[in-house]
């Protein structure tokens, strides 16, 4: 597919960055070695791109005399400059429009986005708008979520007015035909968020979602952030290549791990050496696939590390039994009576959410948990999302981070397993050798 030229809003101050930007544009921070333009440039290349459009104002020349024409990217760059005064995202469109001749992409200036352009393309293509915004199920994580989505269809987009039904954010990439600034006044400042506002109350904005989350270099932590991505996988990101989904999962592995809470972990292994010294017992508690990491753990624990341990959902007859009986949400709670959970013990919780009884999420968990408070006994956690009721109550408890909103549950059931072994195999709690192990 021959896409469409790139326009690239490089014209800002940049003061969030200062005093980086004191001195040279935002385009020219350097990322993993190199100015962020280059990178980006190399990336909307590997997407074969030809031709690229730099607007620019503040510093715009140094971009001009690092970019050039683009021939070392294999693109042709040109440029459009505000003049005195800066236009502003849409003022700065409209004055670039004599170098247009048909439909462009927007990008962003301190965006790094590896998404599809060829599909996003084709559907601008194929639904004959005026203009199409990218979004990306945010959940407030990377930025303020600023859209509001329903069965594909933009309900609202104000970056001022956030409400709570926002869940996606624009991603930094738009797609418009040329005769949507054409009506804007030669050389007078206005805003690319007013366009599309106005698009969308005309019902002329289309919205692609992008799976992929967006990396930016608009703050400190983007800058910090993308700065280690760019240099923990050069080989692929250098040359701008887009990760295809198996590459993009594991990265995201990576990237929680770097962000795991050592201090927490170790606050763990404490509490379980406690526990054994004082033969307590261990109970561990999950639903679902949580339900079968404590399975495993029970037997590590029990046969590795030496603390005698149980979790409920192993005694099927009594668990579908007692909810039979009493209703889910005191079926753990109902076993921890029953096994006389005292003091010298301690629940192990593996679970998504935590548990949160104000949307009737693992109620069963929260009432276990307050049952182990009353009964004195430690608990320690292994969650994700917030940490939900787990983390308010918990001794010790582990968040696994949260870098995409659309993999919390694979990543989070992974983990449990992760720092189960993690503990299993410390030190402080391994008492006997697995079997590989031992194998000469």
């Amino acid at each position: 597919m021959n896409l469409y030229p790139v326009v690239i809003l490089a014209g800002g101050l940049a003061t969030r960055l200062r005093p980086i930007t004191e001195e040279i544009p935002k385009a020219l921070i350097e990322v993993a070695g190199q100015p962020f333009i280059a990178h980006q440039l190399h990336l909307l290349k590997s997407h074969d791109v030809n031709s690229v459009i730099i607007l620019a104002w503040y510093k715009g020349e140094l971009i001009r005399e690092y970019v050039g024409d683009g021939r070392q990217y294999g693109l042709d760059v040109q440029y459009s400059f505000d003049g005195d005064n800066p236009l502003g995202t849409a003022g700065a469109i409209r004055q670039a429009l004599s170098l247009l001749d048909g439909p462009f992409f927007v990008l962003y200036g301190d965006s790094y986005l590896p998404c599809n352009y060829d599909d996003i393309q084709a559907q601008f293509d194929h639904e004959k708008q005026l203009g199409l915004m990218t979004i990306y199920r945010n959940r407030g994580k990377w930025d303020a979520s600023n859209v509001e989505m329903h069965n594909g269809e933009i309900l609202c987009y104000d970056k001022k007015n956030r409400t709570s039904h926002m869940e996606f954010i624009d991603y930094g990439l738009g797609l418009f035909k040329p005769e949507v600034f054409a009506t804007l006044p030669q050389g007078q400042p206005a805003d690319l968020a007013e366009i599309y506002q106005k698009l969308l109350a005309h019902r002329n904005l289309l919205a692609y979602e992008v799976k992929q989350r967006f990396y930016e270099i608009g703050s400190f932590e983007g800058l910090r952030e993308l700065n280690e991505l760019l240099t923990r996988d050069s080989n692929q990101f250098l040359k701008g290549k887009t990760m295809n989904f198996t590459e993009t999962f594991i990265t995201e592995i990576t990237e929680i791990l770097s962000k795991l809470d050592i201090e927490a972990i170790e606050k763990i292994v404490d509490i379980l050496v406690q526990i054994r010294e004082q033969d307590g017992r261990l109970f561990i508690l999950g639903v679902g696939g949580s339900a079968a990491n404590a399975s495993h753990a029970v037997n590590d624990f029990r046969k590795i590390v030496g603390i005698e341990s149980y979790t409920p959902t192993d005694n099927v007859s009594e668990l579908t039994a007692r909810t039979n009986d009493e209703g889910w949400a005191s079926v753990f709670q109902g076993w921890l009576e029953g096994s006389h959970l005292d003091n010298q013990d301690a629940i192990l919780v593996f679970s998504v959410g935590g548990g949160n009884l104000e949307k009737n999420v693992s109620p069963n968990l929260v009432l276990a948990l307050q049952f182990a408070k009353d009964m004195g006994a430690k608990i320690v956690g292994v969650v994700g999302r917030d940490g939900g009721y787990t983390k308010q109550v918990a001794d010790a408890c582990i968040v696994i981070p949260t870098v995409n909103p659309e993999h919390v549950t694979p990543h989070t059931e992974a983990f449990h397993s992760v720092v189960h072994h993690l503990l299993v195999t410390h030190p402080r709690l391994k008492k006997k050798q697995t079997k590989w192990e031992s194998v000469k």
